[in-house]
C-alpha cells in the first residue's frame, strides 16, 4: 500500500471507495490494468476521476487494495485449514482441500490476481503480499508434514506452496489447458503433486 493511501472511515468515503473497486474488479474482467484508464473508470462508476484520484492516486493502488482484500480471504483460509489439520486423513487429503480453497479464492478475485500477474511481467518483482501469504502457505505445509509427513523438509514444504499457488493461479488464468476439465480430477492432480513435493 501507498503511504499517502488511508482507509476510509465515514460512511460516505467508503460507500465511494467501493463503487471504484467494484468497478475496477468489473473492467479488468475483461481489460488488463494498463489499458484501463481512470477516467474509464471513473465514468463507468458515475463519479468523477478527481474522486478517484482523492481516494486512489493511482491506478495501481486501487489495485493493492483489492489485492490486500484477496490476500486477506487467504490468510483466513489457510488458517482455517490449519485448524483442521488433525482433521485430514492424510497430507493428499489435506492438500485437495488447500488446492480447492486457493482456486476458489482465486477466481472470486480474478481481476486483481489477473492485474497482479501483469505487474509481475513488467518487473520481475514479487510484491510483499503475495510474498507474505507464500510464507503463510509454506508454514501450513509445515504443518501438514508434521502431521502426515514427518520426514518432509522446509524445501519440500517451500516447493508444496509454491505448486498449489502456481497450479491454481494459472489454471484461473487459462494458462494451463492440459489440466484436467473435471474439477475433482484437476484438484486430486494438483493434491498428489503437492503431497509428493512434501515427502522432500
Amino acid at each position: 500500500m501507498s503511504a499517502s493511501y488511508k482507509t476510509p472511515v465515514q460512511p460516505r468515503a467508503l460507500a465511494t471507495e467501493q463503487k471504484f473497486l467494484d468497478t475496477v474488479n468489473l473492467l479488468m474482467q475483461d481489460k488488463s490494468l494498463g489499458l484501463l484508464t481512470i477516467d474509464e473508470i471513473a465514468a463507468k462508476a458515475g463519479l468523477t476521476r478527481s474522486a478517484f484520484l482523492k481516494r486512489f492516486g493511482t491506478k495501481n493502488q486501487a489495485l493493492l487494495v483489492l489485492y490486500g482484500r484477496y490476500c486477506t480471504e487467504v490468510e483466513a483460509a489457510m488458517a482455517a485449514v490449519s485448524d483442521d489439520i488433525d482433521s485430514f486423513a492424510d497430507a493428499h487429503e489435506a492438500c485437495f482441500r488447500v488446492s480447492v480453497l486457493a482456486q476458489e479464492l482465486q477466481t472470486a478475485h480474478f481481476s486483481a490476481i489477473r492485474a497482479m500477474h501483469e505487474l509481475f511481467m513488467e518487473n520481475l518483482n514479487v510484491h510483499h503480499q503475495t510474498h507474505a501469504i507464500f510464507l503463510q502457505c509454506s508454514d501450513l505445509m509445515r504443518q501438514i508434514q508434521k502431521v502426515h509427513v514427518p520426514t518432509g523438509t522446509d524445501m519440500g514444504a517451500h516447493a508444496a506452496a509454491q505448486l498449489v499457488f502456481t497450479i491454481t493461479g494459472n489454471h484461473v488464468l487459462k494458462a494451463m489447458p492440459g489440466l484436467p476439465r473435471e474439477e475433482k480430477d484437476r484438484h486430486t492432480l494438483t493434491a498428489a503433486l503437492v503431497s509428493r513435493a512434501l515427502l522432500h
